[in-house]
């Protein structure tokens, strides 16, 4: 009888330690799970993060790009008409540069003797010009100034005066010749005798006392 009692105590205590243990895992197992999905929200919250930040940088330097390419190309517009501008200057500054009468005199130089204004800068042909009227404007008329006069032009030297004459030009000024040909400077001659213009693009020469364009290459 009492052997009994003490199988049924002692099974009692087993049973109760085994429940315990068995409260005790679930707990541990509860914490575990609890403690789990709180790092899995901590990184999850990183993460979101990241890649807030990381498309807020993509979204500033698609702005930037945007915001120098417009710059860019505002400014490439401003620019336009300031250079055009310049060139309508330049060429209204030489219309404006004819305030009496050109001369047209002569100079001799390894190319031997060609004509020159005035000054002694030297005055070149444009073999494009047909039927002696000139073909050179804009641009080209800032590159290549035309011999503008305001009267009848004069001639000294060995430059022969029944080969000067005058011809109107499209934007309203008197422009020289000598011969049939329409006569010009070089903006990159900066000095008297100074023949830098010669042979560019086969078409722009020094003129002869004949009237003739001097082919000669420049040296």
């Amino acid at each position: 009888m009492l052997g009994a009692r003490n199988r049924w105590s002692t099974a009692g205590r087993l049973t109760g330690a085994m429940l315990a243990i068995g409260l005790l895992a679930a707990a541990c197992s509860s914490g575990s799970t609890s403690t789990t999905a709180a790092a899995a929200s901590s990184v999850a919250s990183v993460a979101s993060s990241k890649v807030s930040s990381a498309a807020s940088a993509a979204s500033s330097k698609v702005s930037s790009a945007a915001s120098a390419a417009s710059s860019k190309v505002s400014s490439a517009a401003s620019a336009a008409p300031s250079k055009a501008s310049s060139a309508g200057s330049a060429v209204s500054s030489a219309v404006a540069a004819a305030t009496g009468p050109a001369t047209v005199g002569t100079t001799t130089g390894a190319l031997g003797t060609f004509l020159v204004d005035g000054k002694g800068m030297t005055l070149y042909v444009h073999l494009s010009d047909t039927a002696g009227e000139s073909t050179c404007y804009d641009a080209c008329a800032v590159a290549w100034p035309p011999l503008l006069t305001n009267g009848a032009p004069t001639a000294s030297g060995s430059a022969e005066k029944s080969q000067l004459s005058t011809t109107a030009r499209k934007d309203g000024a008197t422009m020289v010749k000598y011969g049939a040909s329409p006569l010009y400077h070089f903006a990159k001659d900066t000095k008297p005798g100074d023949t830098t213009g010669q042979g560019v693009q086969n078409v722009w020469y020094v003129v002869g006392v004949d009237g003739q364009p001097i082919k000669t290459p420049a040296r």
